[in-house]
């Protein structure tokens, strides 16, 4: 018959094993969750150099109306190089861009409303750049070609501009939200 301090000492040893392998198995599972979380956040980086790209395209809208404005013949602030070099950069990160947020990477059970918000906020930008903002940037240029520049297509180019920054800044703001609730 053994006696209870034998029984004690191998109880205490089969719960200390026992409670060593739950807590490595938990401290694993804590550690990848916040790896997963880490790459979650470095997704969010082509997203933020995308927004800056939006960003430098209403700018040139903003230099056109500018340069139009000033009957001036060459770009104000954007030359022709760097507006070159805008058009390409977007052109080549959009696609990058749209695959991260197809991919539903960024969505936990927290984040997940936020990430559907932000890929809807980014697609439709993308789609305003493409079909509202482009043409808008080069009907400035030919109106003004033209001698067909009026002011009310002017604040119409104006309003658009301040709804595309709204929806960059709104897009900022998730992009935030979404930094938070991954650290």
């Amino acid at each position: 018959m053994m006696s209870d301090t034998v029984l004690v000492s191998i109880l205490g040893g089969v719960f200390l094993l026992l409670a060593s392998i739950v807590s490595f198995v938990l401290g694993q599972r804590s550690e990848r969750q916040r790896q997963s979380l880490t790459i979650r956040a470095e997704m969010l980086k082509p997203i933020e150099e995308w927004l800056r790209g939006a960003e430098r395209m209403v700018g040139i809208l903003g230099d056109t109306v500018a340069s139009v404005a000033a009957d001036s013949p060459l770009p104000v602030t954007y030359s022709l190089e760097e507006r070159r070099k805008a058009t390409q950069f977007m052109i080549e990160k959009t696609n990058i861009v749209l695959g991260i947020l197809q991919s539903n990477s960024l969505g936990t059970r927290r984040t997940k409303r936020l990430a559907a918000e932000l890929s809807q906020t980014i697609r439709a930008l993308d789609s305003e750049i493409k079909y509202v903002l482009l043409p808008l940037d080069d009907q400035v240029i030919s109106r003004s070609v033209a001698k067909t520049l009026t002011q009310e297509f002017l604040l119409q180019v104006a309003r658009a501009k301040l709804k595309f920054e709204s929806e960059i800044q709104h897009a900022h703001s998730l992009i935030a939200q979404l930094k938070t609730a991954f650290t």
